[in-house]
């Protein structure tokens, strides 16, 4: 049986979702497997080309099967201009003997889907058409943006007809907890809409590790070694008031980056007074002596760049927008979110029923 991971939007969690009924499916005995027959994310890999969500999860999985077969097509600039003009791209028959290898594998294969139901179209790879051609059920994830995402989980509903199980509510705020419990949960009930779960947001899921926010800047690190870059972090702040408003902002922010002008010693030391564990050092000045010293003793790591603060906050921002689950600490969170959330057993078990 194969289940389709569809979402709403780009970055809904479903590599999340999949590592996780990947996890605790196989812990019940269930052989799972997964395929992904579109990615986006080209990486080369010991000379070969594959998607990076997709080899991620094939580690993370343990499956018995090379990267390029999990993930058939891989969409590069080379194959966009191709479509472009018209040429016969042969994909196709890709697809179908990656999917007839996982399948043959597996008592349960997960089909990773595109950002939305019409991602693909282009390269002739409309997902409504694979999830018929492969006779797949579906779930569907949705990252929760209230009046928004009831248009987007209906309009999906409709679309994908008796094939849609179920939904599934990604980053939950805190304060919309009571009210997809209370009404958007009836809301949908009474259309005949499974909501199969609600996922909270989490610190841990939307951190950063140092390692992956200097990669992002491409910053040069002028303190921290490899213990320091696999540091997690959760917030951020911008250093650009005197000392006394930033001490005081700085001790209400745990696990933070502060970015900041590299010339601002003295708001350097400030955060370094308190839960900091990333300095961003801004406009190409480097830290000094007195800085380095400190940032040492505390174990705080210190990135510079040659930006101002202010697009380094863009770039910033943007990043904590598109995180991906790769470190072990936010792997064993996100898997037991899901666990304690979602009604993973019930899902297997519409998985299972006869069409």
């Amino acid at each position: 049986m194969k289940l389709y991971i569809a979402s709403t939007s780009s970055f809904a969690g479903k590599t999340l979702l999949a590592l996780a009924l990947g996890t605790i499916w196989r812990e019940s005995g269930v052989k799972v497997g997964y395929v992904k027959p579109l990615g986006k994310i080209p990486v080369v890999r010991e000379g070969r080309l594959v998607d990076g969500d997709a080899t991620f999860l094939a580690d993370a999985l343990a499956l018995d099967a090379p990267p390029e077969a999990v993930c058939p097509v891989v969409i590069t600039q080379d194959l966009v201009m191709a479509a472009w003009r018209g040429e016969e791209l042969r994909l196709r028959g890709r697809i179908s003997a990656a999917v007839r290898d996982a399948e043959a594998r597996s008592e349960v294969l997960l089909v990773g889907g595109t950002a939305n139901l019409r991602d693909g179209i282009f390269l002739g790879l409309s997902p409504l058409e694979f999830i018929v051609n492969y006779d797949c059920r579906v779930v569907l994830l949705d990252r929760f943006e209230g009046e928004k995402s009831m248009d987007q989980v209906l309009s999906a509903v409709d679309a994908l007809g008796p094939r849609f199980l179920g939904v599934i509510f990604n980053r939950v705020q805190p304060a919309q907890e009571k009210f997809v419990r209370d009404t958007v949960v009836p809301f949908f009930g009474a259309r005949g809409v499974r909501v199969l779960g609600a996922v909270p947001t989490d610190p841990v899921l939307g951190s950063v590790s140092v390692r992956a926010l200097a990669d992002s800047l491409s910053a040069s690190v002028a303190c921290g070694g490899e213990d320091s870059g696999k540091a997690m972090i959760e917030r951020f702040c911008v250093g650009a008031m005197d000392v006394e408003q930033a001490l005081r902002t700085f001790r209400g922010i745990s696990r933070k980056a502060v970015v900041t002008g590299g010339h601002r010693t003295d708001i350097q030391l400030a955060a370094l007074e308190t839960d900091t564990v990333c300095l961003v050092l801004t406009g190409g000045v480097a830290p000094n002596e007195l800085i380095l010293a400190r940032a040492r003793e505390k174990g705080v790591a210190l990135l510079a760049v040659a930006e101002d603060t202010m697009a380094t906050v863009d770039r910033f921002e943007s990043l904590l927008g598109r995180l991906r689950i790769r470190e072990p600490e936010k792997i064993r969170r996100g898997v037991d979110l899901v666990r304690a959330s979602v009604d993973t057993a019930g899902l297997l078990s519409l998985c299972r029923l006869p069409s």
